[in-house]
């Protein structure tokens, strides 16, 4: 394996298999609750099931926009510091990842489909792509920020 391979896109690869893995049954919001509501219960015993579910979405809600926010800063790198994409200008790569991660997100609720616990949603990659966004939005932001410097 070619250290390029080992350095820019194996960690894009593998962040995608954590991000498949999620949409599984493990990522299922009946499984993770078995996690969080033990959690939740012990730092807020007086929790009412409403105010749970409501806790639950969010923080399920934030993993997405978290998870694709990693996911748009590595396809970002991947597609920066590989060669065969140097002759792209800077805009072009970062509109190339925002679609490949838009695309990773249809991909992935498409799947979730075929999980019997799991139900695809529009409205989740179109949070999977902000998020990406965000990531690619802070990247190029800091790269201003440091140019100025």
């Amino acid at each position: 394996m070619s250290g390029r391979l080992l350095k820019y896109w194996l960690p894009l690869i593998l962040w995608t298999i954590v991000i498949f893995c999620a949409s599984t049954q493990l990522g299922a919001p009946s499984h993770t609750s078995h996690y969080f509501r033990p959690l939740l219960h012990w730092l807020f015993p007086a929790i009412t099931e409403e105010q749970f579910d409501l806790i639950h979405h969010a923080v399920r809600k934030t993993a997405h926009f978290v998870e694709y926010t990693i996911l748009g800063v590595l396809a970002w790198r991947a597609l920066h510091f590989d060669p065969a994409f140097a002759s792209f200008p800077a805009k072009r790569q970062y509109w190339l990842a925002l679609l490949c991660c838009m695309l990773y997100a249809s991909s992935d609720e498409f799947h979730q489909s075929f999980v019997p616990t799991r139900q695809p949603a529009v409205q989740d990659v179109l949070l999977d792509t902000s998020g990406s966004a965000f990531g690619l939005l802070a990247i190029w932001s800091f790269r201003r920020w440091r140019a100025a410097a």
